[in-house]
């Protein structure tokens, strides 16, 4: 019998464990000042940095195998808000320059801060189960999102993370 795909299009759970590691992850990033902190899906209207997941963790590939057991891959798209007033060309290069840097830290390159140079080990666990982080990529680099009236500005970057889940299940009429 040849393996059958399941037919479901999100891991709620696993969107869960990821929005909870990727939060934690990015308030690592190297760069940020002492106390500052990204914020889950929230930014305050005066500036600072936010996380902001897309619609949940997809199923790419989501395969039984004959035996019962599952593999899964999954897309769990997101976005990071840099919201701050530049009052000048060179603010806004570095609010760039940050956020492209924070990138590329994500996806596990070596980056320089400060005259500092940092890169990730690893991606964290996923915490229980098989779940485990295969890439976080960039698509969509650093740019202006939103300009206000009252001179606020959002920049913006917009990633994906991709993990794998595998999962035994236990089937009772197998011998």
């Amino acid at each position: 019998m040849p393996e059958e795909t399941e037919k479901r299009t999100y891991d709620t759970e696993g969107g869960a464990a990821v929005s909870a590691v990727l939060l934690g992850l990015l308030n690592e990033y190297p760069g940020l000042k002492e106390g500052e902190k990204v914020l889950f899906a929230g930014v305050p209207p005066d500036g600072g940095l936010g996380f902001y997941p897309g619609p949940g963790a997809m199923y790419v590939e989501n395969v039984r195998d004959i035996l019962g057991g599952i593999r899964q891959k999954c897309r769990y798209p997101f976005d990071v808000v840099y919201r701050a007033a530049p009052r000048s060309d060179a603010q806004r290069l570095r609010i760039k320059e940050f956020l492209d840097t924070m990138g590329a830290w994500l996806e596990g390159q070596p980056v320089t801060i400060d005259g500092i140079p940092y890169q990730m080990s690893g991606w964290p666990s996923l915490g229980s189960g098989e779940r485990a982080v295969q890439s976080i990529s960039i698509t969509a680099p650093a740019h202006l999102d939103n300009a206000y009236q009252d001179k606020v500005e959002d920049w913006t970057f917009a990633a994906e993370l991709i993990y794998k889940n595998e999962v035994e299940v236990n089937n009772p009429w197998l011998i």
